[in-house]
């Protein structure tokens, strides 16, 4: 193979392990244009500038490594069961193998097209391409999230275990020193041995005091670990989230999210108090029945359980007051966001009383179960280091007796007993802390687990569909919906929009017309019926898909705090200078560019602050043009507009929306209806009328008239009766 096929060859088999990614992963057109751009400039320029197949095959690990997808496996013969594969071919070159024919003929793609061979030259090599198995079930509940977090991480817990182990091994060195100087040093005045055994005891300090540095390295590297994956996971659920899902107090929502930190916090204790002090507990008890016999470790062995007995009576009520805090906790955190936002509405209505009283009831009971938590988790430390203080003075007394009544047991091993019964007792003093942690954690799991239970989008779709192209068609049948608590909002019994038609929905307050929009976007699910978007569920298509092809605006617009530029290129990538400034020359947005000293730089604040009504939707529309989407749903796109900006964005409508695109608008303004050809009269009850749209306003004109001509008989009626 020349040099000059293989640099062919490669490219396109490079180009085509995109195509296999994006078929395998589902991502989204902004990551595909990203490994496009490093395929070409980081992977490709390398590989075709050598001439071997080792290099061809190690910036294929690259390539692979990149994408996320399986490490590739070379192999001398290709394996029908593992197609399609990758094959280095001599004579031939890169190739892709994607099916064997049942006469025996490889089928298989190269930069020239498809060609079958019945007989595989030798000396090739053959790679299987395939994706990382995923378990859709690890992710379905918050426990089973954290499960999975800590059991990747089981083998630095392992090297923790192992690093106690020898530190507590060490730590047994002060006891035994002390049994040695009470036994042997003073009653012999052994200086030399003084000497030896002091050394000896410093070393076994030095070295446990290093173990114990290196296990905390461990564990923080294995925490800070866990927090960044744990904290990734945790947004993408909430990123993944239907929008009908969405509770209704978004503080609320953010303080269950937080909540992890909680539970990583105590996950992290618990292995270790389970996995590290609790078992050399055991250790240290056994250590002091081999010294001092049976007698001695029998008391506190049963100081342990009574101590343990303390912390479990008072699990329960601290685990009920960290229920209802962290229930508080939450609303006032939701109330806090709720009242930030409407700030101008409550200074507006003097409705400011009405959000202390309700903050002041949510501080009382929080602060109330604070209070008892701690009430109780303090009653129980104070009970578990009596039982310390009891345990070590029976043990001592005990011990004593013993050693004057026999020669079992003498004054060293006593010493060494006394220092050891506080290795023992020391797990039951962390116990009541423990238990509070438990509590929090628990709450906060609940908290978390209400998070995972709402319906994500293409809920139960294993592998969501990306059809390469959205023509638009739209098929609605049998359409239920409705919000929590609320009686039915939406009901349409059948609707069919054609693919490059354009259609206006008109309607009253509240007659469900930008729920419609929501659904016809995919963005809520139907309680019953479907919506068919190109005879496909829309439900079934993949999220980040629709949202490439399919451009909502909606009625009420919040920009993302960041730059005017930031809000423009929101999801967006390959836009150049050029094109946003014509964007903004087109719908009139420069007009505020050229006026601000920072230009596309100007800060905008969290939701648009700084801007006015009109000005949101006014760069939400601009960018909405910049994304060319294939089928445009508009919600009120101008209603906060002044006329000469809305004529202006009119015009600028009219140009990008293409025929061949679909267009639904939800509107108003009569202006508007300029753009459609087509009405729909939206009702609670259904879709009560729908036709081209020159018809349908004449209709309403003469339902006007007739209404107009009825009140006003009725009026004469009336004011000749009583005249």
């Amino acid at each position: 193979m020349t040099h000059q096929t293989q640099q062919i060859d490669f490219r396109w088999l490079a180009q085509r392990c995109v195509d296999l990614h994006a078929q395998l992963r589902i991502p989204s057109r902004q990551e595909i244009c990203a490994l496009q751009k490093t395929v070409e400039t980081d992977i490709v320029e390398p590989a075709i500038q050598g001439n071997n197949t080792e290099q061809l095959q190690q910036t294929l690990a690259t390539l692979f490594d990149s994408m996320g997808l399986n490490a590739l496996e070379w192999q001398f013969a290709p394996a029908q069961d593992a197609l399609p594969m990758i094959a280095l071919i001599p004579g031939i070159g890169c190739r892709m193998i994607y099916a064997k024919t049942p006469e025996g003929h490889w089928l298989m793609e190269g930069p020239s097209g498809s060609q079958q061979l019945y007989q595989l030259p030798h000396g090739g090599e053959y790679a299987a391409i395939s994706a990382p198995t995923t378990n859709n079930s690890a992710a379905s509940t918050a426990l089973a999230m954290f499960t999975d977090a800590l059991r990747a991480r089981k083998g630095i817990f392992v090297q923790a275990s192992l690093a106690s182990l020898l530190a507590n091994l060490l730590a047994l060195g002060a006891s035994l020193y002390s049994m040695q100087v009470y036994d042997r040093v003073i009653p012999t005045q052994g200086v030399s041995t003084l000497i030896v055994l002091t050394t000896g005891v410093l070393i076994a300090t030095a070295l446990e005091l290093v173990v114990k540095l290196v296990r905390s390295s461990f564990l923080d590297r294995s925490i800070k670990g866990m927090d960044l994956d744990l904290s990734h996971k945790i947004f993408l659920r909430l990123l993944g989230i239907r929008m009908d899902q969405f509770p209704a107090s978004v503080g609320t929502l953010s303080a269950q999210l937080r909540s992890y930190e909680v539970i990583r916090g105590f996950a992290s204790s618990a292995t270790l108090y389970l996995a590290v002090d609790a078992p050399f507990a055991l250790l240290f008890l056994c250590v002091i029945g081999l010294l001092a016999g049976l007698q001695i470790a029998a008391v506190p062995t049963v100081s342990f359980f009574i101590a343990l007995s303390i912390g479990l009576f008072y699990r329960r009520r601290i685990a009920d007051h960290a229920q209802t805090g962290s229930a508080a906790a939450n609303r006032k955190l939701g109330l806090l966001v709720e009242t930030i936002e409407s700030a101008e509405n409550i200074k507006a209505a003097g409705m400011g009383w009405q959000q202390l009283t309700r903050w002041d009831s949510l501080n009382r009971q929080s602060v109330e179960d604070d209070l008892n938590i701690r009430h109780c988790s303090e009653q129980a430390t104070f009970l578990a280091a009596f039982m310390q203080q009891i345990s070590y003075i029976m043990l001592v007394a005990t011990g004593a007796w013993i050693a004057s009544t026999s020669t079992d047991l003498t004054m060293g091993g006593l010493i060494a007993c006394s220092i050891l019964s506080g290795r023992v007792l020391g797990p039951v003093g962390a116990l009541p802390g423990l238990i509070v942690q438990w509590a929090h954690a628990r709450a906060a799991l609940d908290s978390l687990e209400k998070v995972f239970a709402l319906q994500c989008d293409n809920q139960g779709i294993a592998r969501p569909l990306t059809p390469d192209h959205i023509r638009g068609e739209y098929q609605v049948s049998n359409l239920h919906f409705t919000y929590p608590s609320r009686p039915e909002t939406l009901v349409v019994e059948r609707l069919h929009i054609r693919a490059g038609e354009k259609v206006a929905i008109l309607g009253a307050v509240g007659a469900g017309k930008s729920t419609l929009l929501k659904l016809l976007a995919g963005l809520y699910k139907p309680a019953q019926g479907r919506v068919l978007l190109d005879r496909l569920d829309i439900q079934q298509i993949a999220r980040a898909h629709l949202s490439e092809h399919l451009g909502y605006l909606a009625q009420d617009v919040r920009l993302l705090a960041g730059t005017l530029r930031d809000n423009l290129l929101a999801g967006l990538s390959g836009i150049s200078e050029q094109n946003i400034l014509q964007a903004c020359q087109t719908t009139g947005l420069a007009g505020l560019v050229a006026i601000h000293p920072k230009g596309l730089d100007l800060d905008i604040a969290e939701g648009g602050g700084g801007v006015s009504g009109g000005q949101k939707q006014l760069i939400a529309l601009t960018r909405l043009i910049l994304a060319s989407p294939d089928v445009w749903l508009l919600d009120e796109p101008t209603a906060a507009m002044d006329e000469q900006i809305e004529q202006r964005s009119l015009a600028a409508l009219r140009t990008a929306i293409l025929a061949e695109q679909t267009l639904v608008l939800v509107t108003h303004k009569p202006i508007l209806l300029g753009l459609v050809d087509r009405l729909i009269i939206l009702a609670p009850s259904g879709i009560v009328m729908d036709g081209p749209r020159d018809a349908v306003l004449d209709k309403l004109r003469q339902n006007t008239q007739n209404n107009i001509r009825v009140v006003k008989t009725h009026a004469e009626a009336q004011t000749h009766k009583h005249g």
